[in-house]
Order: C-alpha cells, then structure tokens, then sequence
C-alpha cells in the first residue's frame, strides 16, 4: 500500500476530512499503478463496506483528485489525478483485458491529437484498445491447442 500520510496529505490539500475510508480507497489507488473498478477495490480492501467504498469514489471524482476510464465492458475504472504526478500521469491510451478485466497504461504511446470546434469545452479524452492481455492469451492458446498422445487423431464416426 502506499504511503498512508500521502494520502492524507492529498485528501487535505483537496479539502476533504482524511477518514479511514477515503484514505485506504486513495492509497490503494496510488499503490495500483493501474486504473482499478469498484469491484476491484472491493477485493482489495477488507473490512470496508461497498457502499463506502463507492461513495469515497465519487467524492473523489468530484474533488478531482481521481478521473475515471470507462472499458468496453461498461466498467468504470479510477486513477489519481495526472495533477497529482502519481497514479496515472493521463495522455496516454489504456489497454483492457475482455477477459480477466485488468486495465493497464500504456505510458510509451500518447494520445491523438484532436481538433475539436472553436468554442468547445473539452472535458475528457480517452483511447481504449482491449483484446487478451499476455497471460490470458496464453491460457486461450493452452486451452485451444490440440491434445498430444503421441498417436494421430482418427476421426469419429457415426453411429
């Protein structure tokens, strides 16, 4: 976990009472390295109540202090603040496994550049490229390829 007096410190420069709650939510977050869900930090931090967890997070939304990526799987995942030089430093694309539902940076690619209408407010960007991540692409090929006995298949008849 990281350090809890940086979190502490982060939930005070933002304004917000520094409670346990909020405190293991953040220090987690800073921890991960990587965007986690709700659910996520649900397994991660026992002892604490979904329901505090979730609106820890949405207050920390709201402070700025956490943005979130939202997956092709309709999934909502939470990173500090790039304004906050930990976490998720933002500009960058993110990768998402479809099937274990790990979201990682992709730190060494930045973002497009977008030309959006004279006069718009931009409010957030986002580049989301999903497939398998390494280790469950690994487990699809292992469980996909052909059983060796040493003895070639014949095929199966009818009856």
């Amino acid at each position: 976990m990281a350090d809890d007096s940086a979190s502490c410190d982060l939930l005070e420069g933002a304004g917000l009472r520094p409670t346990e709650v909020r405190r293991r939510v953040l220090s987690a977050l800073l921890s991960a390295g990587r965007p986690l869900s709700h659910r996520e930090l649900v397994e991660l931090l026992p002892g604490l109540d979904r329901v505090s967890i979730f609106r820890s997070l949405k207050l920390l939304k709201e402070a700025a202090l956490l943005h979130g990526v939202q997956g092709v799987d309709g999934t909502l995942r939470f990173v500090v603040n790039p304004a906050e030089r930990k976490g998720c430093p933002g500009g960058h694309a993110h990768f998402l496994c479809l099937e274990c539902g790990a979201m990682t940076c992709l730190l060494d690619q930045e973002l497009p550049r977008v030309r959006v209408p004279e006069g718009a407010e931009v409010r957030g960007k986002q580049l989301l490229v999903y497939g398998l991540c390494p280790a469950c692409a690994a487990g699809k090929r292992a469980r996909e390829a052909p059983a060796r006995t040493g003895r070639p298949r014949r095929p199966k008849t009818p009856g």
